[in-house]
């Protein structure tokens, strides 16, 4: 933990530790998305403050979600960052995936077809079995509405099963075809009402996996993992200039941070509300002006 908590939320799922730190000290597991990147950046100098912590593992300071976010306070040369410490390890933190939902083609044929011209093998079977997916040779599956194709190539380790994926959506996207990123449900969901064309299944990551990867600096390609945290705090709204000050020391931030907290009321949003237009899986506690 750091010298200096500003805010402690205790959930009777998970506790939450809000404090500042040094943007240096937090580690990555994911590529960024460049464009994705460029709009971050925007939107927090528009706002000129920081919404939403970052969530970090409190014992290996890996993000755990807002990868792109501290990247694109790194690019506002930012050097601080607020965050919302927790408990990697609890089995109130899961690790959940992307799923790549295809729209835009003509027939099924055609997303196959372009596939294989990635020059990796494609195999139809009888039934999609998700625990496959990521194991010996089988990189992912296409899922259609009645069919499922599995997408198979050697690899060392999923990592290197990420980038195949990766490769396959960058060739997708230059064919024509739109690539987006869904939670396992909402893209089967999707696929069953016919509102996209179909869906690539992806490896699932175990925590033991992402920790190894953050701390090598062999990070995962974008998109390859979804942390389901059981709450979390919203809306600190940190200003970027309490975040550029350098002259005093984390502990000094963090005490006039708490203070700040104290005058503000904290909401309960129970898991499945809504906030500012997104659903949260999550119980949310948003702190209030």
């Amino acid at each position: 933990m750091p010298e200096s908590v500003a805010y402690t939320v205790m959930n009777k799922r998970l506790s939450l530790y809000i404090a500042i730190l040094d943007i240096n000290s937090l580690h990555s597991h994911e590529e960024i998305i460049p464009e994705l990147l460029e709009q971050l950046a925007h939107s927090i100098k528009a706002d000129r403050c920081v919404k939403h912590p970052i969530i970090v593992d409190k014992e290996s300071r890996i993000i755990l979600d807002g990868v792109h976010r501290v990247a694109a306070l790194k690019k506002l040369r930012i050097k601080r960052v607020p965050v919302c410490l927790v408990d990697y390890n609890s089995p109130k933190i899961r690790v959940c995936r992307w799923y790549r939902t295809i729209t835009g083609a003509s027939n099924s044929e055609q997303i196959i077809v372009e596939v294989k011209k990635t020059g990796y093998i494609v195999k139809k079977v009888d039934e999609l079995d998700e625990n496959s997916i990521g194991v010996s040779a089988t990189v992912a599956a296409v899922q259609f509405r009645n069919k499922t194709f599995l997408v198979n190539s050697p690899f060392k380790n999923l990592r290197e099963a990420y980038n195949i994926i990766g490769h396959i959506e960058w060739h997708l996207r230059a064919s024509g075809l739109t690539v987006k990123y869904e939670t396992e449900e909402d893209a089967f969901q999707n696929l069953r009402a016919g509102r996209v064309d179909a869906v690539i299944c992806t490896p699932s990551l175990s925590k033991q996996e992402i920790v190894k990867a953050a701390v090598s600096g062999q990070v995962f390609a974008s998109k390859a993992t979804r942390h389901v945290i059981s709450a979390r705090p919203m809306r600190l709204n940190v200003p970027l200039n309490f975040l550029r000050d350098k002259k005093r020391s984390l502990t000094e931030v963090n005490e006039e941070l708490k203070h700040m907290f104290k005058k503000r009321r904290l909401k309960r949003v129970p898991p499945g509300g809504l906030l500012d237009g997104r659903r949260y899986e999550e119980e949310l506690y948003i702190f209030e002006e």
